[in-house]
């Protein structure tokens, strides 16, 4: 093969988890793959709606076979539906967490670690959270409302792990529009969940106080109520509802810090956030709901 082989493009990508799963499959049958991505390019993001997050390009004489390769992983994930399980976890994030440093990672992602049992502790949400590269599982340190033991979770909080850095807060607080990329990006399906917390709080501003109360979060100037949570380390959060009136319906908005891109790469990361956070909010409110009827 020579090294100015034509590349040609055989899959538009989803997102980047189907990117990983690919790339993986293809490696192991020693095509050479390029992921091109458009959330990497100097467009930052502009394509991703329109055409996919990405594209997969092989060389030319190796495109049909690399079709074939790639075809019955994509029939698996089409009829599967989204990703769950935290063992479709990309492997390399796991390699890539155990050959970090742990020394570097506690001071770039502001966590502890157990060198003796080998597990950071990661807090979120007022609680921590057990991270064992090891052994590729991640556990609450105590129960929880909610289920952090998804695909989501795993991948924020490996995500975070690698990726964060020792910058402080910017202080100014934006909106996900405001996020590079994420005018185009966070929308369609990857808009945030706001119309099932509008369902569950909407009405119920009480609600929302004690459930927000619990996860310790702290009260806000901004809409009708709104709350600071810390997420992780460095990466708070804001969730204002707007009760509404006879003109407008109530709403739900999210608020992330000005540098919020510091510490995590793709806005995929914050999205699996953002869902991750909905669902505690949620699962908490029906047990508090639940355990007074």
């Amino acid at each position: 093969m020579t090294d100015d082989q034509s590349f040609v493009s055989i899959h538009t990508l989803t997102n980047r988890f189907e990117g990983d799963l690919l790339m993986q499959a293809l490696a192991g049958e020693e095509i050479p793959t390029i992921l091109r991505s458009f959330e990497e390019t100097p467009y930052d993001g502009l394509f991703i709606p329109q055409r996919g997050w990405g594209q997969l390009l092989v060389p030319e004489p190796l495109a049909s076979r690399a079709r074939r390769i790639i075809q019955p992983l994509l029939d698996h994930l089409e009829s599967r539906g989204p990703y769950s399980n935290p063992a479709d976890i990309d492997p390399q994030l796991w390699e890539s967490l155990r050959r970090a440093d742990p020394d570097l990672v506690c001071r770039n992602a502001e966590v502890g670690y157990d060198a003796e049992r080998g597990v950071y502790r990661v807090p979120f949400l007022s609680r921590e959270l057990h991270c064992f590269p090891g052994e590729e599982r991640i556990e609450p340190r105590e129960p929880l409302p909610c289920n952090l033991q998804d695909f989501q979770s795993y991948l924020v909080v490996l995500h975070y792990l690698l990726e964060a850095r020792p910058a402080s807060l910017v202080g100014k607080w934006i909106s996900e529009r405001e996020i590079p990329g994420g005018e185009l990006f966070f929308r369609g399906p990857h808009r945030f969940p706001t119309g099932s917390l509008v369902r569950c709080f909407g009405s119920r501003k009480d609600l929302f106080r004690e459930v927000s109360q619990r996860l310790q979060g702290v009260p806000v100037s901004m809409g009708d109520v709104a709350f600071r949570y810390s997420v992780l380390p460095r990466i708070p959060l804001v969730l204002v509802l707007w009760e509404g009136d006879d003109e407008f319906e109530p709403a739900f908005h999210f608020r992330f810090d000005a540098g919020v891109s510091r510490q995590v790469k793709s806005l995929d990361t914050l999205w699996a956030m953002v869902n991750v956070v909905s669902s505690c909010l949620e699962s908490l409110a029906r047990e508090l709901t639940e355990s007074t009827e």
